[in-house]
């Protein structure tokens, strides 16, 4: 009668503790955020969601070249030169986003894909390839929360005080985008405050019958990408009024030419913003987190 072979016991194997992702910012790096003339006394606020193009030493460039990162991919080229112009002729504060819009997107709600872009306008982004849950909300949590924490705060000073603010959210845009020409020269956009957008476009038209003024273009606040945008966020759900320009990059893409466009703008912007129609029967919404 043959024996029988004891049944091995299978060997566990302790679990393995979970990588330990390290902080994308080092201590001495900037702020994901710069708030220019932060006293400033005007009607509001002027936005920046994409003004550098920085990228953390620990995301190494996001795996391209230092030379794609100064192409618009990276960032809204001349928006950071308009912003701050802006900022002192309104005598608003100016948000600044000091990181580049491929380490993490601030005109993007933080669960959308393109918060953290795999590829744009064809071109692959290394470091935001398959990236995991963990790494998603460190970036979250560093760079891009900061940042809308801080315009919430700052419009939350002016509700405090009484006072309704207007949001003035400032980009621009490439020419060209996936083979498409683009042949505005300035466009305005808008979702809920359309009358407050044509009312600028009427002006810039007026002042300037040259221009081709785009409504709603090269995008749409329509467009489903832009729920839980930052104008999305701190306008829209707050029912506080606001307005979304963008300029064409290659008109704006040195100080000069940048405060050239910003004036044309300004001029089309301020009767709309002294006429303090804008500002009336708001009632305004809590901040969401």
């Amino acid at each position: 009668m043959k024996k029988k072979t004891p049944k091995k016991t299978p060997r566990k194997i302790p679990p393995q503790k979970k990588q330990r992702l390290s902080a994308v910012l080092a201590p001495d790096e900037p702020k994901p955020v710069r708030v220019e003339n932060p006293q400033g006394r005007g009607l509001g606020l002027i936005i920046c969601d994409h003004a550098g193009n920085r990228v953390p030493r620990a995301l190494k460039d996001m795996g391209l070249e230092k030379a794609t990162l100064k192409k618009h991919i990276a960032w809204d080229i001349g928006a950071e030169d308009i912003s701050r112009h802006m900022s002192k002729a309104l005598d608003m504060p100016a948000v600044l986003a000091v990181y580049s819009r491929l380490v993490a997107d601030m005109n993007r709600a933080p669960d959308y894909h393109e918060c953290m872009a795999e590829v744009s306008d064809r071109i692959k982004i290394p470091a935001n390839a398959a990236l995991s849950k963990e790494a998603k909300e460190l970036r979250l949590k560093e760079v891009h929360r900061p940042y809308q924490n801080r315009i919430g705060k700052l419009v939350e000073g002016f509700v405090k005080k009484g006072r309704t603010p207007v949001l003035v959210a400032v980009h621009s845009f490439t020419p060209e985008m996936d083979g498409v020409r683009r042949p505005w020269h300035i466009s305005l956009l808008w979702n809920k405050e359309e009358k407050i957008a044509k009312q600028v476009v009427r002006a810039l038209r007026r002042n300037h019958p040259d221009l081709l003024v785009g409504e709603n273009e090269p995008y749409s606040l329509l467009d489903e990408r832009f729920a839980g945008s930052t104008i999305c966020r701190h306008a829209e759900e707050r029912n506080l009024p606001y307005v979304f320009v963008e300029f064409r990059q290659d008109l704006v893409d040195t100080r000069e030419k940048a405060v050239r466009w910003a004036d044309i703008f300004l001029q089309a912007l301020q009767p709309v913003l002294e006429g303090q129609e804008i500002f009336r029967d708001r009632k305004i919404k809590p901040f969401k987190k």
